[in-house]
This record gives structure tokens, C-alpha cells and sequence, in this order.
């Protein structure tokens, strides 16, 4: 007797809305992943017009790819598309959100919320930004109850999360990922630091020119007391229009990289200079302690979560103990300190394709449709 073969769950992406570099990284890795699952068929995808992810296609010639286009400013947008065009989305196929708001649709409806930015408390650190923020927190609790599970990746998101919604308790998974693919496949370690002829530190600090990631602290520096950083680099990969200090000249401003650069920035760097004020997850954090460099970062909730008692941490509203902390990092590498990360990784998976499973499950897991 020929054995039947159970037949592929359907599952719908949503992807109209994931705009932020850590975001699209994230996916880049996760999109294949979901792909190469056998018990799943990726039905849908709704994709954007702009960005990326407008390039992405899919591998499975059976996926229906939709394009969404966005004619008015972004906030106002999504704030239609969420509510009163959201019936689009309805349907029997579970639809996965991978861009932090729900919809107001009648589907089973699973959520990847990233940002911390819909949570009490989160600042949006520019008046400018502030009303999106505001619209964003809104949708989210408009549209609360037309989500059957939310998938964060830390602990720390997910009770932020709950603070701020009591009613999703019990339907928080967190789902932690792994580093990028790129990064899995370079097999970077590092056990030391370099030898080389200056004695600076060479610093690295991967993120996008946002206001919570706080290039502006950066500014602070007066020019006279730059020597006594002792530091030979710091790149930036921000613009160079953008650079929050020119009369540093150890602060280099080399724009966005493509994987590769990171890879040779993560090879020749001292440390990882992390400043940012608000994280979910912090890939650049994940990425250093996998590779095993050092890390300065903010002395905030989510550095302590993921990063423990190796990093050496400052108070991020205050540049003077941001120099006490690359003192304190010059300090330990004279005495031969290197950092263990070993135990922080254990909660790190080593591969998409687990990560990818137990999302798809949640997703298609029998339930009520909201």
C-alpha cells in the first residue's frame, strides 16, 4: 500500500510594511527559509513597490506575489491599509504580519512585532517621528483582538509587550533568531585582538541613521579631548552628510555596507560600539558575540538581556561615561581580557530552517479565526 503524503499547509506573508534595515536583514534570511520547508506552501506574499524586499521573488513558481503601492506619505498609508482596505487581506489561508501591526481583517492572524517602539514608555526621540508612533501604537490596539498569536524574539519584548497590552498575555511566543546567513556561512571568529602598528581601538557600529540608534551622543566629543579616547576608528555606516561629529577624525562615516565589508569591518575591529537606545532583538549585538568580539553598550534592559555580564556598559545619555567604558575596554584588552559569549549563545539557534518551522507552526496551528 502506498503511503500517503500529508498534504502542505498553506500559510500567507505579509510584508507591506517592513521598511528598517534590521527588518529587511532579518528576512532576507527568513524568506528562504519559509521556502524550503517542506510541510509548508508559501500561498501569498504581499510585498512592497519600494525597498528590498520590492526585488524579492519567490522560489516556488505556484506563490502569488502581490505588490502594494503606496501613493500618500507612509504613516497615513499604512493607517489605511491596516483598517479600512485591510478586508483585502481577508481569507481561510492563516496570514503571517511581519511588519509590527496588525490588520483589521478576518483571517488567523499571527504578528512579528520587532520594534519596541509600540510599547509604554519607548521614546521616539524626535517630534518629527513622534506622531507615527502615536498612529502605530493606536492600530495596534485597534486591531488587538484580529490577532490570534504575536512572535517577539526576547523576553524582555515580550513582557514590554504585555505591560503595554495585558489583554495579549498568553498569546506572546518569543521565537529567537539566529545571525544573518551571510555571517552563519563566513565562519568569522575572533579569539584576540589584532596585532597591529597604532595602538588605538578600531570600533565598529553597524546601524542606520535613526534617531534611537544615537549617533548623536557621538557629537558630544569635543575636538581638544579626542586623543584621549585612544581610539584609531570608529566607522559608522551612516552617510557622511550625516556624520554627528566632523572634527573627530578617527570617526568615519563609510555608509551602508553589503555583507562582505561587514564581515571584514567584524574582522579587523577591536569591538563592537553599540549606542542605540532601543532594541528588540539587536542583531548587531547577536552578530558580535557569535563572531566573538568585545562590546560596549547602552546600560539598558535589552543590552543586559542579551549580552549579560560580558560587555562593558555606559549610561547613553552621557558621553563622559561612554569614555569611561573604552577606557575601561582599553583596560581589559592591556591585561589579555577576551570575552566568553559561550554561555549567552545557548538561547542563539544555529540555523534558519528551525526558526522558520516553529513560526509556520504557530501560524497554521488550529485555532479560532479572528
Amino acid at each position: 500500500m502506498t503511503a500517503q503524503i500529508p498534504e502542505k499547509k498553506a500559510i500567507r506573508l505579509h510584508l507591506t510594511n517592513v521598511a528598517g534595515l534590521g527588518a529587511v536583514q532579518l528576512l532576507q534570511s527568513l524568506l528562504p527559509a519559509f521556502e524550503q520547508l517542506s510541510a509548508y506552501q508559501v500561498a501569498e506574499m504581499y510585498l512592497p513597490t519600494r525597498g528590498e524586499l520590492a526585488e524579492y521573488h519567490a522560489a516556488d513558481s505556484h506563490t502569488k506575489s502581490h505588490y502594494y503601492t503606496r501613493y500618500l506619505p507612509n504613516a497615513l498609508s499604512r493607517l489605511l491599509e491596516c483598517t479600512v482596505f485591510a478586508g483585502q487581506f481577508n481569507g481561510t489561508t492563516p496570514l503571517l504580519v511581519l511588519g509590527d501591526i496588525p490588520l483589521r481583517c478576518s483571517a488567523t492572524q499571527t504578528v512579528f512585532v520587532q520594534t519596541t517602539l509600540l510599547t509604554h514608555g519607548a521614546n521616539a526621540n524626535s517630534l518629527l517621528d513622534a506622531p507615527k508612533y502615536w498612529i502605530a501604537r493606536g492600530l495596534f490596539r485597534l486591531n488587538i483582538n484580529h490577532v490570534a498569536n504575536f512572535i517577539v524574539q526576547t523576553e524582555t519584548m515580550k513582557t514590554a509587550l504585555i505591560k503595554s497590552y495585558p489583554s495579549i498575555a498568553g498569546r506572546v511566543h518569543v521565537i529567537t533568531p539566529p545571525v544573518p546567513n551571510w555571517l552563519l556561512e563566513s565562519q568569522l571568529k575572533r579569539t584576540q585582538r589584532n596585532v597591529r602598528a597604532e595602538s588605538g581601538l578600531r570600533l565598529f557600529y553597524p546601524a542606520a541613521v535613526y534617531p534611537h540608534k544615537n549617533h548623536r551622543l557621538l557629537s558630544a566629543i569635543h575636538a581638544e579631548d579626542a586623543p584621549a579616547w585612544s581610539v584609531s576608528e570608529l566607522l559608522l555606516t551612516i552617510p557622511e552628510n550625516a556624520h554627528p561629529n566632523p572634527a573627530i577624525s578617527w570617526i568615519q562615516c563609510v555608509d551602508r555596507l553589503m555583507p562582505d565589508a561587514v564581515i571584514t569591518a567584524y574582522a579587523n575591529a577591536d569591538a563592537l560600539l553599540f549606542l542605540s537606545l532601543s532594541e528588540s532583538f539587536g542583531f548587531p549585538l547577536v552578530e558580535t558575540m557569535w563572531i566573538g568580539l568585545p562590546i560596549i553598550c547602552p546600560n539598558l534592559p535589552y543590552a543586559h538581556a542579551l549580552c549579560g555580564e560580558q560587555a562593558i556598559y555606559f549610561n547613553p545619555d552621557d558621553v563622559q561615561s561612554l569614555f569611561m567604558a573604552v577606557v575601561e575596554l582599553n583596560i581589559r584588552l592591556a591585561s589579555d581580557w577576551w570575552p566568553d559569549w559561550s554561555e549567552n549563545l545557548t538561547v542563539i539557534p544555529h540555523n534558519w530552517h528551525d526558526v522558520a518551522e516553529t513560526m509556520l507552526s504557530l501560524a497554521t496551528s488550529e485555532g479560532e479565526t479572528k
